[in-house]
């Protein structure tokens, strides 16, 4: 520029040219001359992509009447106000006219005014009127997926990306979404785009189309659409039979049934909700269906209704299904444990009810052992005297119930039946079953702080009792009996519970003097094992053990008959064997007496 420069000192300097400098370029590091700059969430425009995007810019610019949903309500709002729809679809209008002047179309996009709907069509008319396609923007989102869009203008990029690919039914339904929040509703579906006003009325068609589009295939019958192999009788009538089904009935009437256990199966996508959601606008399915939950638990009396806590949390799961917020994965699961953990009384095991006075067919539900059935049976029977209940997980964890009876187990093994039962009635099944206190202490404990399987556990158990029943059969078990006595006492126990062979061993090792080596003699010489064992024995305690062999004979037939199997307490067994240990202290003529029982 040219002026005048004052000097110090006071002076001018006139007619000099000045001139002054640019604006100084930014250069970011690692940045090449003349790179363009782009902007976050754009790219490059790849020739395919390019391809893409100019053919649906250019259906839009042939047809743009497309992106307006065909208003078939018939209400009225109060006096003066017009309906919002209505009012976008009028500006959509305005553009529709104005679309190949591009100049009024970048006013449009970029004003502040008017509705964004509007604002979408004329930023994408005027990507439609130009003659490249460099940059593109992309769209993500976690229902809707992702696409690419040209950006023009400062619309929204849902708005834009559903203006831009209005021949897709669910996308061209984003640009509605302020009318939704507002409570105005819309279907979109290969047939038809439509705004039904105010009220969600399903238009007909809209449930065929999605249903054909649907990952679960569905078959008509009988006017009923049937997903998974369901009796279509049934479902028309709301029978409940053997297979548990959910029923939705559309309010255009549609009805549709589904298998429960369709939901279980690996390889499906989008699920069946969601895809139905996501073809209208705002996609709340829940207001144009009603859905039935057609399952009972095995057992469960037909003509009787399930309990209002069960039908409320049925209720809740699918609610929450309905608005896209329970995974359908495990939504079969759900809704059988919405019943089966809010009964209230007699027993729940597995998938099945028993009614709380058939306590032997609830034991017969669980898989196990005899002596596992006898204890579920005692742990049940008291918790009914203490009236009393229990949840029990599926890793055998339990939940205590007050003054409740029902009896509810994931688990169908009555080990983790007992499992989880143990810390709170073992103690007592144990002194129930005859073991002493500090027997049963000690095996509460160890089963307590390391769980070995119940069968094998409770095996034992009941095996050692049947041992220490059939040992303290014979008189004196259990008290100390001094002199030979008792040392033929001890030879009868070990054979009792070890068997003869460990019981005629010991016989071989008693050396503490003539007197006792003698009883070894006269044992072995009982039982015929004398032969080959002389040279343990000392002549003297040979001679005076085969005296007392008649009467020890005589004290071990004794013995076998009260540790039979057979054993009969009314044959005074017992009697027999004090007798015969009488005769034999005489025989040997011990000194100390018997002690008294």
């Amino acid at each position: 520029m040219r002026g005048t420069v004052a000097i110090k000192g006071g002076g001018l300097l006139r007619g000099v040219s000045i001139i002054m400098a640019g604006p100084t370029s930014v250069e970011f590091p690692g940045q090449k001359k003349n790179q363009r700059m782009r902007m976050r969430g754009t790219k490059q425009a790849s020739a395919d992509a390019q391809k893409r995007m100019r053919k649906q810019l250019q259906r839009l610019l042939d047809e743009p009447e497309r992106v307006m949903p065909d208003m078939v309500w018939s209400g009225k709002l109060p006096w003066g106000k017009v309906d919002p729809v209505t009012k976008s679809l009028k500006e959509l209008r305005k553009v529709i006219d104005h679309r190949t002047d591009r100049r009024w179309l970048i006013k449009r996009m970029m004003s502040k005014r008017g509705g964004g709907v509007a604002k979408a069509l004329a930023g994408s008319l005027v990507a439609a009127l130009d003659d490249e396609i460099g940059m593109v923007a992309t769209f993500k989102h976690p229902i809707y997926g992702n696409g690419t869009f040209v950006r023009k203008g400062d619309a929204k990029p849902a708005s834009m990306v559903g203006i831009q690919h209005v021949y897709h039914p669910r996308l061209r339904l984003l640009p509605w979404e302020e009318h939704a929040k507002k409570g105005w509703w819309l279907f979109s579906w290969k047939g038809g785009f439509v705004c039904t006003g105010n009220k969600p009325d399903v238009p007909g068609g809209w449930v065929l189309d999605q249903l054909s589009k649907n990952e679960f295939l569905s078959k008509e019958s009988d006017d009923i659409h049937l997903i998974g192999e369901l009796n279509s009788e049934d479902v028309k009538k709301s029978i409940i039979g053997e297979v548990g089904y959910l029923k939705m009935t559309f309010n255009d009437g549609t009805v549709v049934g589904l298998r429960g256990d369709v939901f279980e199966e690996r390889g499906v996508k989008d699920g069946f909700i969601q895809p139905l959601a996501l073809g209208m606008m705002p996609p709340k399915i829940s207001e144009i269906v009603d859905v039935e939950l057609m399952w009972r638990p095995e057992g469960w009396p037909e003509d009787e209704s399930l309990p209002e806590a069960a039908t409320k949390r049925v209720a809740e799961v699918l609610d929450g299904w309905l608005g896209l917020g329970v995974s359908e994965k495990f939504l079969w699961n759900m809704l059988k444990q919405a019943v089966l953990a809010n009964l209230d009384s007699g027993f729940v095991v597995g998938d099945a009810w028993v009614h709380e006075s058939e306590v032997d067919v609830c034991i017969g539900l669980f898989s196990g052992g005899e002596e596992e059935q006898n204890a579920a049976k005692w742990i049940i029977e008291k918790l009914h005297e203490e009236w009393r209940g229990v949840t029990i997980d599926n890793e055998g964890e339990a939940e205590w119930l007050e003054k409740e009876t029902v009896i509810r187990s994931r688990s169908t093994t009555l080990h983790n039946f007992l499992k989880a039962c143990w810390a709170e009635f073992g103690y007592a099944l144990l002194i129930d079953m005859g073991l002493s206190e500090d027997d049963a202490s000690a095996a509460w404990q160890k089963q307590l702080d390391k769980p070995a399987p119940f069968n094998n556990f409770l095996k034992k158990v009941v095996s050692a009792k049947r041992e220490s029943d059939r040992l303290s059969r014979i008189p004196w078990f259990g008290t100390n009996i001094e002199g030979l006595c008792g040392e033929v006492q001890s030879l009868i126990l070990n054979a009792a519970t070890n068997g003869l062979g460990k019981a005629n061993n010991a016989a071989t090792k008693l050396r503490k003097s003539v007197e006792i080596a003698a009883v070894g003699w006269a044992w072995l010489s009982t039982h015929g094992k004398e032969g080959g064992n002389e040279w343990h024995f000392e002549q003297a305690a040979r001679d005076k053990g085969g005296e007392w062999v008649p009467s020890l004979k005589g004290l071990w037939s004794a013995a076998e008959e009260l540790l039979s199997d057979d054993f009969d307490e009314s044959k005074k067994s017992a009697e027999s064997y004090i007798e015969a240990m009488e005769r034999f202290r005489r025989s040997c003529g011990e000194q100390n007496k018997l002690p008294l029982l």
